[in-house]
């Protein structure tokens, strides 16, 4: 099966991706006491170090793996560089530190087996989000995804049974599976053409064959799906259930414009700036749904009120970030929904609430309530991929839907539509992917 020397870590730091060094110079930091502080989304936009309780910590390791990243400098060398700042500053071995519930907990801090570990963890996810957003660019001509373990006596045995496997890489399963999949982990992706795939006699497959949703308990950062394959099961280790390189930036060019369908602008659209759905996709008629028009209220939200709208822009933003509970200070808000999480990210809001003529400000309280409680969730395809949509149903409103998009860089658009319940029928075509 197919291995490279991209596997090694020695390769990754001298051959830094540019979108590598952005990825790990843009994070922003976060004081955690556990990494368990943070969802693995999170993670993909934050630096943080468990129980490195200060942010000058923070800011000195953060700077450390930067210059690391970009001067090509080893894990050796990472690690005599920084050990002396950190035991000038009391971070290291063992000590009995104050909880922040309240009493002391004797732990370890600074170790030369931790240093190794962040540094691993940071460069190996660094590398991956860089190589995400460049096979993402790549993709009309290298579409088909192999996902490639190492293959040694290291190689986790449920890392080994994805070895080989290919999925387009619109695949949702990469949302759950792009490397890496738990601390040093050190399994990649290598982009496949047509023609390399007839050559090399390869199986394109689909992750519905193999998926299944998981019961995460109490634990929300359990992993949310499996795959069950011939060879054996795969799930991701715990806080590793979530794609880097998707959980770090906007990249989705065409995730501000509404949808249109069959040639019916819906929403503020004219008609021409809209994505437009791919034909030919499986409707709520074929999945045996009940049409809008007969779905009582039993099945349907409390109506949320609507919001004023901002005098400008700023006040739009305003309004917006306290509907939706994230602000400068918590730039972050994680959404369970019944297939996923969802990220609200605070920096991705301006763009929303740019055009005024929109509005999109006053229909905000729609949002969470349509994230965690939908009527339905559909996979629906685009010309440019896949991008799931919840659609919201809300009492007495039986002209009105509420439908969120989740683009493909986890960015948030969405549409509260007013029309006759028949043509609000059209929005529910793809794939179902959950239904009440």
């Amino acid at each position: 099966m197919p291995t490279q020397p991209e596997s090694d870590l020695a390769y990754l730091i001298n051959h830094p991706p540019e979108e590598a060094l952005r990825y790990l110079s843009g994070k922003d930091r976060r004081v955690s006491w556990s990494w368990r502080d943070l969802s693995g989304p999170e993670h993909g936009k934050s630096f943080t170090v468990a129980k490195a309780m200060g942010l000058d910590l923070l800011t000195d390791i953060h700077q450390a793996l930067n210059s690391a990243r970009q001067e090509g400098r080893t894990e050796r060398m990472f690690a005599k560089d920084l050990t002396p700042i950190l035991q000038a500053k009391g971070w290291w071995g063992e000590k009995w530190v104050a909880h922040p519930d309240g009493g002391e907990q004797l732990v370890e801090l600074g170790s030369p087996l931790r240093l190794e570990t962040i540094f691993r963890t940071n460069m190996q996810t660094a590398y991956m989000a860089g190589r995400y957003k460049q096979m993402l660019e790549n993709a009309q001509s290298r579409p088909y995804w192999m996902y490639v373990a190492v293959m040694d006596s290291r190689t986790r045995k449920s890392h080994a049974t994805l070895n080989g496997r290919i999925f387009r890489y619109d695949d949702p399963v990469w949302a759950h599976i792009y490397p890496p999949n738990g601390f040093r982990c050190r399994c990649r992706v290598r982009a496949l053409s047509e023609s390399a795939m007839q050559r090399g006699g390869y199986e394109l497959e689909k992750s519905s064959d193999y998926m299944v949703q998981l019961d995460q308990g109490e634990d929300p950062l359990a992993p949310s799906i499996a795959l069950r394959l011939p060879g054996g099961r795969f799930a991701p280790d715990t806080g590793w259930d979530y794609n880097p390189g998707a959980a770090w930036s906007r990249w989705d060019k065409n995730g501000l414009l509404p949808d249109c369908l069959g040639g019916v602008a819906y929403a503020e659209s004219d008609g021409k700036n809209c994505i437009q759905s791919l034909p030919g996709q499986k409707s709520w008629q074929e999945y045996g749904r009940s049409d809008l028009r007969d779905v009582g209220n039993d099945l349907r939200l409390p109506s949320p009120s609507l919001l004023k709208v901002g005098k400008d822009a700023n006040e739009a933003l305003q309004i917006l970030q306290t509907a939706l509970g994230v602000s400068k200070e918590n730039p972050v808000r994680v959404v369970r929904t019944p297939v996923d999480l969802v990220i609200i990210r605070a920096e991705y809001l301006p763009h929303v609430v740019a055009k005024r003529e929109h509005r999109r400000e006053v229909t905000a309280n729609y949002i969470v309530p349509t994230l965690e409680s939908p009527y339905e969730i559909w996979l629906t395809e685009y010309a440019d991929g896949f991008r799931k949509r919840y659609i919201g149903l809300f009492q007495d409103q039986r002209d009105l839907l509420s439908v969120v998009r989740e683009s493909q860089d986890g960015s948030l658009l969405w549409n509260v539509i007013r029309m006759r319940d028949v043509e609000l029928n059209r929005q529910r075509t793809g794939s179902l992917m959950w239904k009440k």
